[in-house]
């Protein structure tokens, strides 16, 4: 250890002092440590005469720059080699141990793939991604790979990596390449899904009806298989569009969009094309439900609510009802007798409808029941009758309002001669 006096004849002698580069001092230079030298060379710039003092014995003197001992070039040079060496264990560390790059990756932190430069160096940070279980870890490795391999070479790593292939492909669809995502899946016998996908794409980003039209054909020649579940959808789509396309040709009504659902199109067809010419009989709601596979309940229902918003009550009828061999009024549906009165209630049907419907409830409770709810008195009246009960009628007869011809009707009733009443 030195002394003091050693100390002041450093500082106070006259003696010229130099440093030699190539003294293997760099290591530790003036208590600097390698880890420090970019905050010193940092602080260079701003140094220049310290205020603070060094004290010596009791007096005081001024500390010297530090480049009044160094050269600035000296200095330089003493840094970059230090930076150099710094990189270069860096580098080595990477190739050995991928999970350092990773875990750069991971916080947000500058990373570099550069030397990973063969196979093998690749693969094992590929499963270093995997194993990390972080999705944009994974991505940020297979883009590595396309852009440093051969496309053969990336898709036969990803073959045994599904997890990998799940990003890659999730990245591949929101930038909407359908080649690459079509090559990935057939090269894995996904080919059914490679189709959907590429199904998806067009259906969402197409905005042009004929050109539309035109993908969904050459996606269904090309892509679906004939005997996969997706042929008989997607082609079942391309007819609805073509019937969307030329009902919007023929009548240019705004009032159904193109890409509609089938139910919308069925709606709009009920409302306005169920009594077509013979010209427009592709466009008839029937027409439209047979081709695709509508059943006749769903039909019935939908064509029902069409009109009993329009009001169309003899529309109804021709759909609902139909004659028998014998003349007589027939339920012809598919539909619970229930549902109908309350779709019928529902758009304010008018007593004699309701009553006309619900003379095909067989139920007698139910039907009265039925009846009190929807105010159909004459119905509950006319119930009342063939159970014959006498009390349960004049109760029912008190609750109506007086003078009303539904006050008349029970009152008339009560006076029929051939009715037998219980009391």
């Amino acid at each position: 250890m030195t002394t003091g006096k050693d100390d002041d004849a450093f500082w106070y002698s006259s003696e010229t002092r130099s440093f030699c580069f190539e003294n293997n001092e760099v290591d530790q230079l003036f208590g600097v440590s390698k880890n420090d030298t970019e905050k010193l060379w940092a602080g260079i710039s701003k140094t220049s005469i310290s205020e603070s003092n060094l004290k010596s014995g009791d007096d005081f003197q001024t500390t010297k720059p530090l480049l009044s001992i160094i050269s600035e070039k000296t200095l330089s040079r003493i840094l970059a080699v230090t930076e150099s060496k710094l990189q270069n264990v860096d580098s080595e560390t990477a190739v050995v141990q991928p999970d350092i790059t990773l875990r750069r990756i991971l916080f947000g932190q500058p990373y570099s793939l550069e030397q990973y430069s063969s196979l093998a160096s690749k693969t094992t940070l590929l499963d270093a991604a995997i194993l990390s279980g972080d999705g944009n870890a994974i991505l940020i490795i297979v883009l590595f790979l396309t852009k440093t391999l051969k496309r053969s070479l990336v898709q036969r790593l990803l073959a045994d990596r599904p997890d990998a292939v799940n990003v890659y492909i999730h990245y591949l669809f929101i930038r909407l390449q359908t080649n690459e995502i079509t090559d990935i899946l057939n090269m894995l016998g996904h080919s059914s899904t490679a189709a959907m996908k590429n199904l998806h794409i067009i259906i969402k980003n197409v905005r042009d009806p004929n050109t539309l039209l035109q993908k969904l054909h050459n996606c269904y020649k090309v892509q679906i298989l004939p005997d996969c579940k997706e042929a008989t959808f997607l082609h079942s789509y391309i007819k609805l569009l073509e019937w969307q396309i030329m009902i919007k040709q023929k009548k240019d009504n705004e009032g159904l969009a193109l890409n509609s659902s089938v139910l919308e199109s069925l709606h709009y067809a009920c409302k306005y094309h169920c009594s077509t010419p013979d010209n427009f009989v592709v466009i008839s709601p029937t027409t439209l439900s047979r081709e695709h596979d509508i059943s006749p309940r769903l039909y019935q229902k939908v064509a029902l609510q069409v009109k009993a918003t329009c009001g169309a009550w003899d529309d109804i009828d021709r759909l609902l009802l139909t004659k028998g061999m014998l003349g007589n009024t027939k339920l012809q549906t598919c539909l619970y007798i229930e549902d109908v009165l309350k779709v019928l209630h529902k758009h304010n049907a008018s007593h004699a409808v309701l009553e006309k419907y619900l003379k095909f409830v067989d139920n007698l409770e139910k039907r009265l029941e039925l009846a009190k709810k929807l105010s159909c008195h004459t119905t509950a009246i006319d119930i009342f009758v063939q159970q014959g009960d006498r009390a349960i009628l004049v109760d029912y007869k008190a609750k109506l309002q007086p003078q009303s011809e539904e006050y008349f009707y029970a009152e008339n009733a009560l006076r029929l001669p051939h009715v037998k009443w219980k009391s």
